[in-house]
């Protein structure tokens, strides 16, 4: 897999919620380190091997975000979405709401970090391979 805007969408497309483990392996496999997503501003950034990024236009959440963020609440809203419960939107938007504006995607480190406005990780999760 190319690492293209085209093929960051297709599997954008083809795997959600329930099935970010197979997100990741898509991104791992076009030789994506990182992937930023940013819901305050509205986009997501992704760095391959060689230091190319590309940024796209994403999801801007139409709330802002809590000055104070919920670690239990974020927890929770992961869980749902994982389970399949909310789509991507929703999920973003009860992320604002949780505090949280980012989170970043380590590829090889293999985990995805949920970061506040005070830039304090909240909850860092690994990421099923």
């Amino acid at each position: 897999m190319e690492f293209t805007l085209k093929s960051i969408q297709d599997a954008h497309e083809k795997y959600t919620g329930p099935d970010f483990p197979k997100l990741f392996k898509a991104f791992k496999d076009m030789g994506m380190i990182s992937n930023e997503v940013n819901i305050q501003h509205g986009t997501s950034v992704y760095t391959n091997t060689n230091d190319q990024t590309i940024t796209a236009e994403g999801v801007k959440v139409s709330h802002p975000i809590a000055d104070t963020s919920n670690t239990d609440e974020v927890k929770d809203i992961l869980k749902r979405h994982q389970a399949g419960q909310t789509e991507f939107p929703t999920f973003c938007e009860e992320m604002a709401q949780a505090g949280i504006y980012k989170w970043y995607i380590d590829i090889n480190d293999g985990t995805c970090s949920y970061i506040d406005l005070k830039q304090q990780t909240i909850v860092s999760e690994q990421i099923p391979q």
